[in-house]
């Protein structure tokens, strides 16, 4: 029916998944055209747009999805419009999204994790620690969490216990590669070296071009 705003979306959705933007964004935006207060149809749209390197109009597709009904669960948009202001650097309006994301949804695991690492970025580690734990506590899988639990305790100076929430990341999902880094860098200042290696070699292995990956090889090598 080319009058059902829902035939639109869905073909949007199939048209996203294949990465064939320029269709979705057309289908997503018949769909508005059609029932203005669709909200998952402007947060689709937003994703199209993130996904084109749209940022801007992608925070406003989002904005305007929270805006149909204050009575909807918009923790979705309000997590996405965190993630653009923790990717613009703004972290008390990343905190400040993500928070109103987790009040709709407070075991949501992504969430906590992305609140967790804003707090990291921003230098508030106390509340970082506590809330990235709170996050496995619901998820003891989430393998980013663990691999920010591993930088933040980095930050910290505590490398033995980054090297055990690398390693958790790893196990996990042992395609991470920037992990194998992250874990290499702590194997270093504990003086491992042999250990880093090993972890350098199978990051380089996945990721051959990696120049940071082959540099700190070279400097293990040549140390």
């Amino acid at each position: 029916n080319p009058e059902d705003p829902k035939f639109y979306r869905k073909k949007g959705i199939i048209l996203f998944g294949m990465k064939n933007y320029e269709e979705a964004k057309n289908n997503f935006q018949k769909t508005i055209a059609l029932n203005p207060e669709d909200v998952q149809a402007h947060i689709n749209l937003g994703m199209v747009h993130y996904a084109s390197g749209n940022k801007n109009d992608a925070l406003k597709s989002w904005e305007d999805a929270i805006g149909i009904n204050p009575e909807d669960n918009d923790s979705k948009a309000l997590n996405n419009i965190g993630n653009i202001y923790k990717a613009k650097n703004d972290l008390p309006k990343s905190i400040e999204y993500y928070k109103k994301a987790i009040a709709y949804e407070p075991t949501n695991s992504t969430y906590l994790n992305n609140l967790g690492d804003s707090y990291r970025l921003k230098g508030d580690l106390a509340k970082a620690e506590e809330t990235l734990l709170n996050s496995l506590e619901v998820d003891t899988n989430g393998m980013l969490t663990h691999f920010n639990l591993g930088v933040l305790y980095q930050t910290e100076g505590k490398f033995k216990k980054a090297i055990a929430s690398f390693q958790k990341s790893l196990n996990i999902n042992p395609y991470y590669t920037e992990a194998y880094y992250q874990l290499a860098t702590a194997l270093l200042k504990t003086n491992n070296k042999a250990s880093a290696k090993q972890s350098l070699e199978k990051a380089i292995q996945a990721d051959p071009n990696n120049l940071k990956f082959k540099e700190l090889y070279n400097e293990v090598l040549a140390s």
